[in-house]
């Protein structure tokens, strides 16, 4: 009788432990935003260009943050609020600095898990463009709150 009753036991145990996690779920990453991460990255894209570029050549750099969602988090329950900008340079000696300021605010559910920063680098000339380069999801931490996060990266094409 003991046997017989062992399967059906295991099988209550199963889906309460099932019914428990995924209430626990549904509540961690139900999209309910906890907390706020506000403040700014400043981004200076130093862009080392191939000597077939002409000096004089426009470099427009375009910068976008969001909140990193983790694998559990369901980006179609709500929209994702994302924050650009754009800025332009000129190529000089083969290099080129262009800078991007991004301030932001979100709500988020966790601000340790830091943000998203997506980018993309445009070369071209009065005759037309002559590269384009994109990054996606670079993982970088909140700044202090209020506070601007200088964030640099170089670039080679």
């Amino acid at each position: 009788m003991n046997r017989a009753k062992s399967p059906q036991i295991l099988l209550l145990m199963l889906l309460v432990f099932t019914a428990v996690w995924a209430a626990h779920a549904a509540d961690t990453y139900s999209g309910a935003a906890s907390q706020t991460a506000s403040g700014a990255y400043a981004v200076t894209f130093h862009v080392t260009v191939a000597p077939s570029v002409p000096d004089g050549s426009t470099i427009a750099c375009k910068a976008r943050i969001a909140p990193m969602l983790l694998v559990l988090e369901n980006p179609g329950s709500a929209a994702v609020p994302v924050e650009s900008a754009q800025g332009i340079a000129t190529v000089i000696g083969s290099t080129a600095d262009c800078m991007v300021q991004l301030p932001f605010a979100f709500a988020v559910a966790d601000a340790a898990n830091g943000a998203a920063l997506s980018c993309q680098i445009e070369a071209y000339t009065s005759a037309g463009p002559i590269f384009l380069r994109s990054q996606q999801d670079i993982a970088v931490p909140y700044p202090q709150a209020g506070a601007t996060a200088n964030l640099l990266l170089d670039l080679s094409f």
